[in-house]
């Protein structure tokens, strides 16, 4: 199966950059435009739950190889999650509206300007599809929010460090540092890693930048 080669440059066209987006969930620069609020001891150690409804903006950047050579891409995103509707609005470095993604109950779907629709039973498969590989969307529904969600369904609260590490579903997790916003704690920044056939050792780092 064909598979598109991403570009890098910040910038992308807007099937490459949909591409860059379901192949990976910030450019390297995304370190030092973030601040984070330090936490109080107090916060850190308050009791949090998963929570049903939530909206967030952030930065996403994905670090691969492609043709021997390392490439970078960058894009931000808006995530608004409920129970059983995700909705995902890719946009570019300027702020441009690239496409939306949306999932519920009967499948997902991925629109842009000038292009036909693609659809399939949820994001995942719309990925795999698409590109013959998948991103773990159903991980982070959790890891955003500062959790990990077992098989089971059960959902483990990941500890307030800075730098904490895990691994789940195949992939590196480490939480760089964390913040709160209107009362809610949850992951700054989260980066993942893991080896993949198509692009060789992929690296993601998400900063989420409002909570809303």
């Amino acid at each position: 199966m064909h598979k598109p080669k991403l570009q890098s440059d910040g910038f992308l066209p807007r099937a490459i950059a949909v591409r860059f987006f379901l192949v990976g969930l910030l450019s390297i620069s995304l370190g030092a435009c973030s601040t984070t609020q330090v936490l109080s001891s107090s916060q850190a150690n308050q009791t949090r739950s998963l929570q049903e409804q939530v909206q967030l903006v952030g930065r996403i950047s994905i670090q691969y190889q492609q043709n021997d050579q390392a490439q970078t891409a960058s894009a931000g995103f808006e995530w608004q999650q409920a129970p059983q509707d995700l909705h995902i609005s890719l946009s570019s470095p300027l702020g441009q509206t690239i496409a939306t993604i949306h999932e519920n109950a009967h499948g997902a779907r991925l629109e842009q300007a000038k292009q036909e629709a693609r659809t399939a039973s949820n994001i995942e498969q719309l990925l795999a599809d698409s590109l013959g590989w998948s991103i773990p969307i159903a991980g982070l529904k959790g890891w955003l929010q500062g959790f990990d969600i077992q098989a089971n369904g059960k959902a483990i609260a990941i500890p307030v460090k800075d730098y904490v590490a895990l691994q789940s579903q195949g992939w590196q997790l480490q939480f760089v540092s964390w913040q709160a916003d209107t009362g809610v704690i949850h992951p700054k920044r989260i980066d993942l890693q893991r080896h993949t056939e198509e692009l060789g050792e992929v690296k993601i780092r998400i900063v989420v930048d409002e909570w809303k």
